[in-house]
């Protein structure tokens, strides 16, 4: 109904933004740029950037913590752009969680909003369905966008591409705020010391971090004391543990068949394996020790589960309270399935929750992607990813190896079309339902495969556009 609902606004609101923007009077501006010095004259040119930061902190900059270390540089790179460029960010802070909604109705009754946009990418697709978006190849003289180390790698990218272009990057490089994922696994490293456990982390570094040894762990890890449970192995909901156990053994949502066309992967061996042996665990001689339905940020900062799988914005940043109350913690992937190499790494997104879009409203989109660009630029004190996962060992993790798991889940993340049900529905709940994986696949069949052509085919074709493969 949500989803309904949103697309009925969408298309009330078309015609509408083909009369505002039809009609609009535009301002000539003539931007100073030598291509060849990379010399920026905007002549003091005003960009309006609205950032919507999914925070009870309500004073920010660009996301960071007012008074922060990274609070501070980001203040400091405010200034700078506009000094270096010659124009002025006025950059307006909300804390609401869906921009977006805000951002195409008022747009679309002829109201400038702002010329570039970050928050929750809820929406952006459907937003550059209709128009409102400015793809990233009309500015990519403006942006380098195919930088990918910097403005983020396609498959992280997929819920902003759509049929011929891209329409929203992230700022890979800058720490904290750039990542937006689950579900890497917290370990309580204070239990797996106490108790003699062995650390998932060295099982998955000698590469026996497998579906069985997952399941061992779960048996070796549950404890209790009398008629209470005293540690849970892990604390984990069906959904997250369904969605990432159907990933775990290589299955994608949109992969392509031997005759070159997107088919929904996880019809595949590999996936029916995967959904099978989760069902398996999940149910299986040690449900006792996983805990369904707690809240596993407070199960682990309690010390009542060894292992809690969470999303990125739990464990570090504003929201962080792993980082922040946990004394000691580490972070291992999902085991790996048997048709996978050992080692095998995936992670999982609904949303990128600091995606920037270039409004279609905006007078002056070159200069905006220009102030954009060079705003985000990688800090100097941490120019490469290599500095950046240092920093994070140092700053909020305990080992390297973890700062290293984190990262390596991002980059290998995939969409789960969170915003498009049955889509994100239907890779958790074959966990829940009461028929065979077979019957549950056959009878998700049909609607999976207008979904794909709805919603999954666009965003391969955006990507095959963008990049010609």
């Amino acid at each position: 109904m949500r989803k309904i609902a949103k697309l009925l606004i969408l298309a009330f609101v078309i015609s509408m933004i083909a009369t505002a923007c039809g009609t609009a009077e535009t301002e000539v501006f003539d931007e100073e740029f030598d291509k060849d010095t990379g010399s920026i004259d905007l002549s003091g040119l005003e960009i309006i950037y609205k950032v919507v930061v999914n925070s009870s902190i309500t004073s920010t900059i660009l996301g960071y913590e007012v008074d922060s270390q990274f609070g501070d540089l980001a203040a400091k790179r405010i200034k700078d752009t506009q000094e270096k460029l010659n124009c002025k960010l006025t950059i307006n802070y909300d804390n609401g969680y869906h921009p977006s909604a805000e951002f195409v109705t008022t747009s679309a009754a002829g109201i400038f909003v702002c010329d570039v946009i970050s928050g929750i990418s809820d929406m952006w697709a459907d937003t550059a369905r209709i128009g409102m978006l400015v793809g990233l190849s009309e500015l990519e003289d403006y942006i380098d966008f195919r930088n990918e180390e910097k403005w983020g790698y396609r498959s992280m990218l997929e819920v902003v591409y759509y049929e011929d272009d891209l329409y929203g990057v992230v700022p890979l490089l800058w720490p904290e705020i750039s990542v937006s994922y689950g579900s890497p696994i917290v370990i309580n490293e204070n239990i797996i010391t106490a108790m003699g456990f062995t650390d998932p982390r060295d099982l998955f570094e000698n590469g026996q971090w497998t579906w069985d040894t997952f399941d061992q762990c779960l048996a070796d890890y549950f404890v209790t004391e009398g008629s209470e449970v005293k540690y849970y192995s892990l604390t984990s909901s069906p959904a997250t543990f369904g969605v990432m156990f159907l990933l775990s053994n290589g299955s994608h949502y949109v992969e392509k068949d031997a005759s070159g066309n997107y088919v929904c992967g996880f019809y595949s061996e590999a996936a029916r394996k995967a959904m099978q042996k989760g069902i398996d665990i999940y149910y299986g001689p040690n449900a006792a020790a996983i805990n369904g339905s707690a809240n596993a940020v407070d199960f682990l900062i309690s010390e009542r589960t060894v292992l809690g799988p969470l999303g990125t914005d739990d464990i570090i940043g504003i929201r962080g309270r792993i980082a922040k109350e946990m004394d000691n913690f580490g972070l291992v992937c999902w085991p790996s399935g048997p048709d996978v190499e050992p080692g095998y790494i995936v992670g999982q997104h609904g949303n990128i929750e600091r995606c920037i879009a270039f409004s279609k409203l905006s007078q002056f989109p070159e200069a905006s992607a220009m102030a954009i660009n060079e705003l985000y630029e990688p800090f100097e004190e941490y120019p490469t990813l290599d500095s950046v996962i240092e920093l994070m060992s140092k700053n909020y993790f305990y080992d390297k190896r973890d700062s290293e798991i984190f990262y390596q889940m991002y980059f290998n993340s995939v969409y789960n079309y969170f915003h498009y049900s049955p889509m994100y529905d239907f890779m958790h709940n074959w966990m829940r339902a009461s028929t065979s994986v077979s019957e549950y696949l056959e009878s998700n069949a049909d609607v999976i495969n207008e979904r794909m052509q709805e919603y999954a085919i666009p965003a391969m074709n955006g990507i095959a556009a963008v990049w010609g493969e």
